[in-house]
């Protein structure tokens, strides 16, 4: 190469190298990273909406099946309460019936010597 050649080669790199290492051309590439990265954020938020979406709806769903069982659970005991008190109330039923199938045998019996 021409030692004219060879200047003006390093003449251009060290042009080169100098306007990418200004302050300018960091602003630039620091801008641009930073929008690329902005971009990138967003790019991310948008696929993961709706996966954060079906997350919100599983959880408000598992509630209302947690509030759906608690319910139930409150019911299933008034209706036990329920089933146990009308066992009392039959019991007792069964026990007057048992005591006025007595009666009205013996009054039978009693109508039945009296018309002898």
């Amino acid at each position: 190469m021409e030692p004219d050649t060879l200047t003006s080669l390093y003449t251009v790199v060290i042009a080169v190298v100098t306007a990418l290492s200004s302050t300018k051309a960091w602003d630039f590439w620091q801008k641009r990273q930073i929008a690329k990265r902005d971009q990138d954020n967003k790019d991310q938020k948008e696929t993961h909406l709706y996966r954060d979406d079906l997350r919100e709806e599983v959880k408000r769903l598992r509630n209302e099946i947690i509030d759906l069982y608690e319910k139930r659970e409150v019911e299933l005991k008034e209706l036990q309460g329920q089933i146990a008190s009308l066992k009392e109330q039959l019991a007792a039923f069964k026990t007057r019936v048992e005591f006025l199938e007595k009666e009205n045998k013996k009054l039978k019996s009693d109508i039945d010597k009296d018309t002898e």
